[in-house]
């Protein structure tokens, strides 16, 4: 569209297409959404308005042709999230987060209100819980994590799971001689760090769960996940 902007005239219409596609292993349902703009004005962002009509609209058909509901079939997934004991903690993170978590001009998520330089234990209890719950099944031997947010998630986990803790230092410690190292960029310092894990506190038959507080780039994941690779133990969950 920049391309064209300069040699042609400003009214030169731009038509955006979005067609959706349904598909249950027989029958194809088809149902596109058009716009027209005039090229002074097209911008990527109005492909927004297509898929809109497209999806309203073959959500229209499905619903006369199969009976198909889609915001009924959404909203029943909501209630049975919010109405499942297991499940609460994530409504409590999720309206935390929508509450007192801010987004910065690096588009990382500020939860020290509840979750870094300010803890509420009872929110991160409930949080270990449901997720010690879902990793269960991974049968794990140990989790591994990051000094010191991480711990705040990682210590209430292991007591559930009744399994050790082993977190990554990011200085060397004078106990510790022989290590796993792996370095990582942070968003969040914004620096260059190393991870350091004490070779003696994961051996090859681990099964390890990482466990970080809350992701921004991944980086850290990342490097915890080459420390378990080069210590030949398996991540079985993340």
């Amino acid at each position: 569209m920049e391309a064209m902007k300069p040699p042609s005239k400003p009214t030169r219409v731009t038509r955006f297409r979005s067609c959706y596609c349904f598909y249950d292993g027989e029958m194809e349902i088809f149902d596109c959404g058009e716009l027209d703009c005039d090229l002074f004005y097209c911008k990527s962002l109005w492909t927004f308005i297509p898929t809109s009509f497209a999806s309203k609209g073959i959500c229209q058909t499905l619903q006369l042709t199969f009976g198909l509901e889609y915001e009924g079939w959404k909203n029943k997934m909501v209630r049975d999230i919010t109405q499942r004991d297991d499940d609460k903690a994530t409504v409590k993170l999720r309206d935390r987060v929508l509450k007192e978590g801010r987004v910065l001009p690096n588009d990382i998520i500020d939860v020290s209100a509840f979750m870094d330089s300010k803890v509420d234990v009872n929110l991160m209890d409930d949080c270990a819980k449901e997720l010690s719950n879902r990793l269960g099944i991974t049968r794990p031997t140990k989790i591994l994590t990051v000094a010191a947010t991480g711990l705040i998630i990682a210590i209430p986990m292991a007591k559930y799971l009744q399994v050790p803790v082993v977190y990554a230092r990011k200085e060397r410690s004078i106990v510790m001689s022989d290590t796993w190292q792996a370095s990582y960029s942070s968003d969040n310092i914004g620096k260059n760090n190393d991870l350091i894990v004490s070779k003696e506190h994961i051996d090859p038959n681990d099964r390890i769960i990482v466990i970080d507080d809350f992701l921004s780039s991944g980086s850290s994941q990342e490097a915890l996940l080459r420390i378990v690779l080069d210590s030949s133990a398996e991540v079985v969950g993340v």
